[in-house]
């Protein structure tokens, strides 16, 4: 057999081994290998609640065993909030990738969602990654059916060594496995990773550049720079949730130790109802059976626009303020609140006499409806209180917008609830006022804030309420001027020495990373502010310190 003879017979054996390779089935090109899992904005408390589902050695997400549809199986892996959570896996050498997939658990009733989208992309070198497409849930964190669902990118014929999957880590996120079907080596026909073939390039140039905190004065936020968070309408104790003309008087001029105004204060106020209605229902609700009816917005209406007390108080207050301070054009800056038209309400009443009986539950009425429903009722209650401002005519208040009153978005309660926030962000624009929003740590919507039309998005730390170290005001820093947004300044109702010692911290690095340049609310209890004003031994601590911050002429201590 000559040597022509024999690599012509190679030449056929090896087209046939190809043709056969062809038409073997795609294997899991992510089984058993190694990935890194990072996160947008780390967070020490947050990672350690993930410690109770460990993964161990770093193999769970591609060992191929399945967790079962119960949340207590460790074959889950947690992912607590954090911004988006990035999984990056290395086949370990070019591949042709056709599918990728991640498995995902839904348990409602203990707080475990699937994310709301997958965004998917490959790389050659680990470093140019390539958009290659978004899938959307199908199952959605608002249903409450225990079950598992497979998030998955079909249809590719890609060249790839390393495949990247990231989401929204919207409360807990339980992820047991990630997988990638494709072929080994290099399958004819393939799409080679480059511009000509129309992909998304995820640079550096792409990410959110930093805007630094949003500044205090701001056109953006109708200039406020230091707002008051003070709240009323309390129900289980009226004195204190009605204010007074005196009560209001040390929020907005700063009163001597006898109690006289010698300059301003807060420039802006924020009426803030507290939750609970006389009906015991919520004007923020996580249940059915505490969802608010018109009833409860009506009684809301009626605390804000009490006669001689709240918005008519604080409008007296500042008269007092301009005669003592000879400041006769002085205005106080005021924001009003939006309830949340809950989307477990069934039968919310009527906006009109023998009118129809709105009902925003999605799963009886159908979801566009249901937007339907709560946007009539949203826009109701906001023509009734900017008529009845226009009726109070409160000369020497300037109302510049409204505080949505839900500290995170509640994409687990109701499908669109984006869709729903932007068009009540709409409807604030087209009365020419703005939108403001003050989410808590990690909340839902809070890391991409402006994609729902707010325009101003105010930062809890939570690290007075949370078992966290003054770290946590680093990260605040780092968060907030990042994403361009305001601070809040946080006053526990109790005065015991941690509570002190946070609170002073909450000034010092205030001070150090120039939070009181920014736009800054303060939280506080029932008129503390108030109360450490006229009390010698919290005078200092909890209101010349305050009037100091404000002013910027805070010591580092």
């Amino acid at each position: 057999m000559n040597r022509k003879y024999l690599i012509i017979v190679a030449l056929i054996c090896f087209t046939q081994i190809q043709a056969i390779a062809q038409k073997i089935e795609p294997i899991n090109l992510a089984q058993a290998r190694s990935y890194k899992i990072s996160a947008t904005w780390p967070d020490p408390l947050f990672a350690k609640l993930e410690e109770h589902y460990p993964d161990t050695n770093q193999v769970e997400l591609t060992d191929g065993y399945l967790g079962k549809v119960c949340y207590q199986d460790t074959a889950w892996q947690a992912f607590l909030r954090q911004g988006k959570r990035i999984i990056e896996i290395d086949l370990g050498e070019i591949q042709t990738v056709y599918q990728i997939q991640g498995r995902f658990l839904q348990v409602h009733a203990a707080g475990v969602y699937v994310p709301r989208y997958i965004d998917y992309s490959l790389s050659l070198d680990g470093i140019n990654w390539f958009k290659v497409g978004q899938k959307l849930t199908q199952v959605g964190p608002w249903n409450r059916e225990n079950q598992v669902e497979v998030i998955s990118l079909n249809n590719l014929k890609h060249l790839a060594r390393w495949v990247k999957l990231e989401f929204e880590a919207d409360g807990n996120v339980f992820m047991d496995e990630i997988e990638v079907w494709g072929r080994l080596g290099i399958v004819e026909g393939a799409k080679t990773l480059d511009h000509t073939q129309g992909f998304l390039e995820l640079t550096h140039e792409n990410l959110e550049s930093k805007k630094g905190l949003l500044k205090a004065g701001s056109k953006q936020a109708a200039g406020a720079c230091h707002i008051a968070l003070l709240t009323y309408a309390y129900p289980p104790n009226p004195q204190d949730g009605s204010w007074h003309t005196l009560e209001y008087l040390p929020y907005i001029t700063y009163i001597s130790e006898e109690a006289v105004p010698t300059d301003w204060m807060f420039d802006t106020v924020l009426l803030c109802p507290q939750g609970i209605t006389p009906s015991g229902r919520k004007l923020n609700a996580t249940k059915v059976s505490e969802a608010a009816t018109i009833d409860d917005w009506k009684w809301y209406l009626e605390e804000t626009f009490r006669p001689n007390q709240q918005i008519a108080a604080l409008n007296q207050a500042v008269e007092i303020g301009q005669k003592l301070l000879i400041d006769p054009d002085k205005k106080i800056k005021v924001i009003l609140t939006l309830i949340n038209p809950s989307p477990l309400q069934p039968k919310f009443g009527s906006l009109e006499v023998s009118g129809e009986v709105l009902n925003f539950d999605w799963n009886q009425v159908g979801i566009e409806q249901a937007l339907k429903n709560r946007l009539s009722a949203l826009e109701w209650l906001m023509d009734q209180l900017l008529t009845r401002w226009e009726a109070e005519n409160p000369e020497n208040l300037e109302l510049i917008g409204f505080y949505w009153h839900p500290e995170a978005i509640g994409f687990q309660f109701s499908p669109k609830e984006d869709t729903f926030i932007n068009k009540v962000a709409d409807l604030v624009h087209k009365r020419g006022l703005k939108f403001f929003w003050i989410p808590f740590y990690g909340a839902e919507g809070s890391y991409n804030w402006q994609q729902y039309g707010f325009d101003v998005a105010i930062l809890q730390p939570n690290y007075m309420f949370s078992e966290v170290g003054e770290e946590r005001l680093k990260l605040v820093f780092e968060i907030t001027s990042t994403l361009g947004m305001g601070v809040e300044i946080e006053k526990h109702w109790a005065d015991g020495k941690r509570e002190r010692e946070i609170w002073q911290n909450y000034l010092i690095y205030g001070a150090k990373y120039g939070y009181n340049e920014a736009v800054c609310a303060y939280y506080q209890g029932f008129k503390d502010f108030e109360r450490a004003a006229l009390n010698y031994n919290t005078r200092f601590l909890y209101y010349e310190s305050v009037y100091q911050f404000i002013k910027g002429k805070y010591q580092l201590k």
